[in-house]
């Protein structure tokens, strides 16, 4: 602990004084932007087009949906489990970066801000959703507000419940949506750690806040756009349902919205105003 004594901030001096007190101190937030290890490190030589396609799905989804835009691969972020490519896509002579998505807060954030750091600017990321209500499987929604029931956000903002994702950006993928003859249908998200303990009483308890969907990322990434001052939407597809306490039900996980909301996100984006 005499580490805590010799470098001198608010953030360590707050650390020392919350350890003697034995109160908790695991939610403090550092705004300092840089790190010791930073997004760049690796200082590689890419520019990656600003607007981002982030896809939770799995590789076939994938190659069936470069099969039919013209692409090319313009990087790699390497890492010891999940090693994706970065392809650019072009359509209706407009590009933009496309990378699958991993898991989770940590992953699917780090991943983010390393692909912020190389030019993504405006991000629109798809995934899917547990159901918290009665809502039919295959069914697209905008998050507006995303529970904080994870630990990555709290690197990025301040603590707090919930992350607001409620921007022009995200009115005017909206917008593009209702051009799109797509129906809008926002709704507060919750974004667990913990994919096996969505347990009776937490979904109660957040059914009770208004959440209508439960996934494992979004206020996170949420969280890191805001940090880093870059445009953030996510489009979620609806997968299994909570909707019943008492039993779970699979359905199809969402498997046939991969290469719809694919299409629907890549022609939103080659829409959207350059910001």
């Amino acid at each position: 602990m005499v580490l805590f004594f010799y470098y001198k901030s608010s953030y360590i001096s707050n650390l020392t004084y919350y350890f003697y007190l034995d109160e908790s101190f695991i939610l403090d937030f550092d705004p300092e932007p840089k790190a010791v290890l930073n997004p760049d490190y690796e200082k590689k030589d890419y520019h990656f087009p600003k607007k981002l396609l982030y896809a939770f799905i799995p590789p076939k989804s994938l190659r069936n949906f470069l099969k039919k835009y013209r692409h090319k691969v313009i990087g790699q972020f390497l890492s010891v489990s999940f090693s994706p490519k970065i392809y650019e896509v072009e359509i209706k002579n407009e590009k933009f970066t496309l990378c699958r998505a991993p898991l989770g807060a940590p992953a699917a954030t780090q991943l983010l801000d390393w692909l912020i750091a190389y030019g993504v600017k405006q991000i629109l990321a798809i995934g899917s959703a547990g159901v918290l209500t009665d809502i039919p499987e295959n069914y697209f929604l905008i998050p507006t507000k995303a529970i904080r029931d994870e630990g990555t956000s709290f690197h990025y903002l301040p603590s707090s419940n919930f992350v607001d994702l409620k921007s022009s950006y995200l009115q005017e993928i909206e917008n593009q949506m209702v051009e799109m003859h797509f129906k809008v249908k926002e709704v507060m998200t919750w974004s667990t750690d913990g994919f096996f303990r969505e347990t009776p009483a937490k979904v109660a308890q957040f059914k009770k806040l208004g959440a209508s969907t439960v996934e494992m990322e979004c206020s996170a990434m949420a969280a890191c756009a805001q940090f880093r001052h870059i445009n953030f939407a996510q489009i979620l597809f609806t997968a299994d349902s909570l909707n019943d306490l008492n039993v779970h039900d699979d359905r199809g996980w969402g498997n046939n919205s991969h290469i719809r909301v694919m299409d629907l996100a890549a022609n939103i984006l080659i829409n959207l105003t350059d910001k």
